[in-house]
């Protein structure tokens, strides 16, 4: 706020208590300009930002964004379906979104390489206490012999909301991609 503007403020206020001068107490006074400058200067402090684009979270490929080669579109795809499974825990149902091999490093609990069945049971004990509320991938690679994705999974346990991040590494074997890598810190 600029000293003009607050300055005016200042002034605006002394009227204002001027003219109930001879019905308030001292106390009231301070208790109304106290309670007129916060208005006063939160009302000058919000910022009005511009309009944000809306995109839809499940869309692939949204207009006004550069074009989208097919292999990064069926990274983005496998990408989106990791996001459903693991919100409605559907991820730890089959083991044809792993690969064979799988390093999974898990906070607290287990790490190393796993098979595709192996690490169903551990993303399954994993989440067997855990109902996750909030979870879509915030940053990903979709290019190269291994894009990832990263991002923050809420969710409930034993009654109370815990977070935890989540990294997710792929691979193309046999003309899909799998998971290869899967870390929760």
């Amino acid at each position: 706020m600029s000293p003009f503007a607050f300055r005016r403020i200042l002034e605006d206020v002394r009227l204002i208590l001027y003219g109930f001068s001879h019905t308030l107490k001292p106390v009231m006074k301070l208790l109304l300009a106290t309670l007129l400058l916060f208005v006063a200067i939160e009302s000058s402090a919000q910022v009005r930002l511009p309009p944000q684009r809306r995109m839809k979270r499940d869309s692939l490929i949204e207009h006004g964004l550069p074009r989208l080669d097919p292999r990064q579109v069926a990274v983005r795809s496998f990408l989106g379906q990791i996001e459903h499974g693991i919100i409605t825990s559907s991820l730890t149902s089959s083991s044809a979104h792993f690969a064979s091999q799988v390093l999974v490093n898990i906070s607290g609990g287990e790490s190393g390489y796993f098979s595709s069945n192996q690490v169903l049971s551990v993303l399954q004990n994993y989440f067997s206490g855990r109902k996750p509320v909030v979870f879509h991938f915030s940053r990903f690679n979709d290019q190269g012999s291994a894009p990832y994705a990263t991002g923050r999974l809420t969710f409930v346990n034993k009654g109370s909301q815990e977070s935890a991040q989540i990294y997710v590494s792929l691979e193309h074997r046999d003309s899909r991609w799998v998971i290869s890598q899967f870390n929760i810190y």
